[in-house]
């Protein structure tokens, strides 16, 4: 007879590229629960608590402090293990009073960096725009969120700076040449760079632009872009 539903267990040789690990160390993975980052984009808090920030040694000692309500992810306490994070999430741990950031290595992997334990900011991309009734614009974001306006000129590609938890609107960074942005998908993953130019795409087509870095010019489509800045990133992202 056939097993009904879901698994509830990962392989390590299944996991994505993205996650820092040793895939024949042993043989089973924290899985990645459904929520706010796709899973092939995240990482499972439990993985990062034990394996990238090293502050428990085991899955007991990390069910221990996120019961406890010691860790918050992105100003809120954060209880499961399976709870997936992913770029620009900001994990804080309040007895320790520090603060770590998600991130891209230049090698492509997902990383922790330190930040600021006073740090309320994070980065994210406009990926849906829709009117509801009464006229109201609902704004969707790549971890998420969902805000709703009453007017606004935020497009589709548009990056916001957020406070959290408040979800407050800091900062609209647009898409456009001349601003900053962080490479998320492809060989230049990690890369931060510069717009030189815009190529609307079609029905058929996707949105392509150039970018420029110290080390030349180079094509990607749109999808692997992130705004991070006008001159300079608005936040640390390497």
């Amino acid at each position: 007879m056939a097993n009904k539903g879901e698994g509830k267990s990962e392989k390590r040789l299944a996991v994505s590229r993205l996650v820092p690990l040793h895939r024949k160390e042993s043989t089973w993975h924290i899985m990645v629960k459904p929520g706010p980052h796709k899973k092939k984009n995240s990482v499972a808090l439990g993985f990062v608590l034990r394996n990238m920030i090293e502050v428990t040694k085991n899955a007991k000692e990390t069910k221990g402090i996120l019961n406890a309500g010691y860790v918050l992810v992105d100003g809120k306490i954060a209880k499961d293990p399976k709870r997936p994070v992913g770029l620009f999430d900001l994990i804080t741990l309040v007895p320790s009073k520090k603060a770590f950031r998600i991130l891209f290595s230049k090698k492509g992997k997902l990383m922790v960096v330190e930040e600021k334990f006073e740090q309320n900011e994070k980065i994210c991309k406009v990926v849906g725009k829709m009117v509801l009734p009464k006229g109201i614009i609902q704004i969707t974001t790549n971890d998420g969120r969902t805000l709703k306006e009453k007017k606004t000129d935020i497009s589709v590609g548009d990056s916001l700076l957020i406070k959290v938890p408040e979800q407050k609107v800091v900062k609209v960074m647009k898409q456009a040449a001349k601003k900053t942005v962080l490479v998320v998908e492809g060989k230049h993953i990690g890369d931060v760079a510069k717009i030189k130019k815009i190529v609307e795409g079609t029905m058929s087509k996707p949105k392509l632009v150039t970018l420029e870095t110290d080390n030349g010019e180079f094509n990607t489509v749109e999808l692997n872009i992130v705004i991070v800045g006008d001159d300079k990133p608005v936040i640390k992202v390497e």
